[in-house]
């Protein structure tokens, strides 16, 4: 993807978010090191549930505990704001999916080809995971 098609990318996705919708931006000396979102489910039925998406470090900030951060950060955001179920989707075998299992995020399923790899042409897997934030979660 070229910067240009990226800033028009994320331009686009800022304007359109829903008003509840979370963007949180972790930053460090160089810059801004990485980033994740939180768009409530768009369906009337499911004003309990949100989505996580974009959870995205930098190369130079990758093994810092960035990605960490700003998913504790997402998910209290999302306990202010009032959801009670996150979900969201990883790259099978990748270092979010191992960063989810480590945070307590539950497996759902894997969905075979859901996403492109990004070479834009090489299909991966993905998995699903949720988070209960309701007080009774782990009943």
């Amino acid at each position: 993807m070229s910067v240009a098609e990226a800033e028009g990318w994320w331009r686009h996705t800022l304007g359109a978010a829903h008003a509840r919708a979370v963007f949180l931006v972790a930053r460090d000396v160089d810059g801004i090191a990485g980033t994740v979102q939180m768009h409530p489910a768009w369906a009337p039925n499911q004003p309990h549930r949100a989505e996580i998406a974009k959870l995205m470090v930098h190369r130079r900030a990758r093994g810092s505990g960035i990605g960490q951060e700003l998913m504790r950060g997402v998910e209290e955001a999302a306990r202010d704001a009032g959801f009670l179920l996150l979900t969201l989707d990883a790259k099978r075998g990748g270092a979010a999916e191992r960063l989810y299992r480590r945070m307590g995020w539950i497996h759902a399923g894997t969905i075979p080809r859901f996403a492109m790899d990004g070479d834009g042409r090489t299909p991966h897997d993905a998995v699903i995971f949720y988070k209960d934030l309701s007080d009774h979660a782990g009943d």
